[in-house]
C-alpha cells in the first residue's frame, strides 16, 4: 500500500488501471497449441518467450497476490502479447479473437471487484469480421472499447480498408486502444536484417506509437472522425517530447496538402489522442506528456505486468510526483477512466 505524506487523500481515491495487459488461461492453452503444432510465423514466435516471463500475465492466483498490495484498485483488461491478426488464417483468427473476448468478459463478470471492463481484440486482417466481432463484443459482452495494434500485418491504420472499424468505434463511442506491434526483423539500419540490443521495442514502439498518430492525423482520419476516443499507450509515445517538430511543416507541397486535409493545426488534432501513464518510473516524461495532452486527457495505466513486478507502485508514484492539484490527480487516477471509458466501480 502506498503510504501518505502531502498527497494522503489519494489513499481513498480509486485507481482505475485502463491499460492492464492479461492472457486468460483458456486461450492460453489454444494459443500454446497453436505455437506448438502450426507456427503461425517467425515473428510472433519471437514473442512467445514473453508469456511466461511473469507469471501475472497468464496466472489469476499471482495476479490476486500482486493486486492485494493496493487498496482501491481495479483494471481494465487488454489482451497481452500477440496481435491476433498474427495468429494464423483469417478463419482461425476469426475465432481466437471470439474466444478471447468471451474469456475476458467472463473474467469482468466474475471479479468486479478486481475487473471494471476490456478491451475486445478483432481480427483486423478481415474487415467485416472485425465488425461483425466489435458488433459482438460491445454488444453482447459488454467490451469497454477495442484494442488495435499500430499495424496490422504491416498494413497501416489509415489504409481506407481500414476506416470502417474507426467509423462503427466513433458510432457506438468505443475507445480505442492502440498498442504498438514491431519486432526484431525490422532493422535498426537498412544494411542490417535485424534490430539489436531490444532497440525494437526499446525505442520502437514509442516511434511505432507517434507514427501512427502521425498518420491518422495528417491522413484526415481524425477530422473524419472527430468523436473517436483513442487511447495511446507509453504516454503516446514519442509525439509529447517532439510536438515541435510534427508542427513545423519543411516544404510548400506539405503545406498545402495538411491545408486541404486539415482544418484546424495539425497539434490540435494530436492533441485529442488520450495517453496513459506507463512510463515505468520516469516521472519527467509523464509529465511532459500531462504538460502535451492536458490532465483531462490522461488516464492512469500501468502496461502491467509486461514491465516487471514495480510497474503498478512506479505509475503511481510518477502521478504522485507531478503535484498536480487534488482534482486533476483524482482525474488522472480514475475520473477521466470513469468519464472517457464509460466504466463503473
Amino acid at each position: 500500500m502506498v503510504d501518505g505524506g502531502p498527497h494522503a487523500f489519494e489513499l481513498t481515491t480509486m485507481r482505475i488501471d485502463a491499460y492492464a495487459h492479461i492472457v486468460p488461461e483458456r486461450f492460453l492453452a489454444r494459443l500454446e497449441r497453436l505455437l506448438a503444432d502450426t507456427p503461425p510465423s517467425d515473428r510472433v514466435r519471437l514473442f512467445e518467450p514473453w508469456l511466461h516471463e511473469d507469471p501475472v500475465l497468464t496466472d489469476l492466483d499471482a495476479r490476486w497476490r500482486l493486486l492485494d498490495e493496493f487498496d482501491d484498485y481495479r483494471q481494465v483488461l487488454v489482451l497481452g502479447v500477440f496481435p491476433v491478426d498474427e495468429l494464423g488464417s483469417p478463419p482461425q483468427t476469426r475465432e481466437l479473437a471470439r474466444e478471447a473476448n468471451d474469456e475476458l468478459a467472463e473474467l469482468v463478470r466474475a471479479h468486479p471487484d478486481r475487473f471494471v471492463g476490456f478491451a475486445a481484440s478483432l481480427p483486423l486482417s478481415d474487415t467485416e469480421a472485425a465488425l461483425s466481432e466489435l458488433d459482438r463484443a460491445h454488444g453482447e459482452l459488454g467490451a469497454t472499447g477495442l484494442l488495435m495494434h499500430t499495424n496490422v500485418a504491416g498494413v497501416p491504420l489509415d489504409d481506407p480498408r481500414l476506416e470502417p472499424v474507426f467509423a462503427r468505434a466513433e458510432e457506438l463511442e468505443a475507445t480505442i486502444w492502440l498498442h504498438p506491434t514491431r519486432s526484431p526483423i525490422w532493422a535498426d539500419y537498412p544494411t542490417e536484417g535485424e534490430s539489436k540490443f531490444g532497440i525494437w521495442w526499446s525505442l520502437g514502439w514509442p516511434y511505432e506509437t507517434a507514427v501512427t498518430m502521425a498518420r491518422l492525423v495528417f491522413s484526415g482520419l481524425l477530422e473524419r472522425h472527430p468523436r473517436l476516443k483513442i487511447l495511446t499507450h507509453h504516454a503516446g509515445g514519442m509525439v509529447p517530447h517532439f510536438c515541435a517538430r510534427l508542427d513545423s511543416v519543411q516544404t510548400e507541397d506539405l503545406r498545402d496538402a495538411f491545408e486541404r486535409t486539415l482544418k484546424r493545426p495539425a497539434l490540435d488534432y494530436f492533441r485529442r489522442f488520450y495517453a496513459d501513464t506507463a512510463v515505468f518510473g520516469a516521472p519527467h516524461a509523464l509529465r511532459c506528456a500531462v504538460d502535451f495532452f492536458g490532465p483531462g486527457q490522461v488516464l492512469f495505466g500501468t502496461d502491467m505486468p509486461l514491465g516487471g513486478p514495480a510497474v503498478v507502485p512506479a505509475a503511481i508514484e510518477d502521478v504522485r510526483s507531478l503535484g498536480l492539484p487534488a482534482e486533476a490527480e483524482e482525474a488522472v487516477f480514475a475520473g477521466n477512466a470513469r468519464r472517457v471509458l464509460g466504466v463503473e466501480v
